[in-house]
């Protein structure tokens, strides 16, 4: 019965943390603002949010730079490190693209 007991727990413990890893990522974004600049050497975009301010996001390697533009407003998720530097500097995981300035 102890081990029936044991082995049930320690199922519940790993189920609990797997599902753990998969909600961060889902949450609310971390960055929103608009694109004032775009590194395309660099794979960074340049965001001005106006809580934090200018801040320059990472694209990870299989990003498509090209598809961001100034003027566009973004939404982005980070990896949660925010380099304070001026401007700031991170890494993102994902970044939707909600508007788009055509002017």
């Amino acid at each position: 019965m102890k081990r029936i007991l044991i082995l049930v727990l320690i199922l519940c413990f790993s189920l609990v943390g797997c599902n753990q890893k998969d909600a961060s990522i889902k949450g609310e974004y971390d960055i929103t603002g608009t694109i004032t600049e775009v590194n395309t050497e660099g794979r960074q975009i340049l965001v001005e949010d106006k809580q934090i301010g200018l801040v320059w996001i990472s694209l990870h390697e299989e990003g498509d730079i090209s598809t961001f533009q100034i003027g566009q407003t973004v939404a982005v998720w980070t990896d949660g490190k925010i380099r304070e530097s001026y401007p700031a500097q991170t890494n993102a995981l994902n970044i939707e693209i909600l508007t788009t300035d055509n002017t």
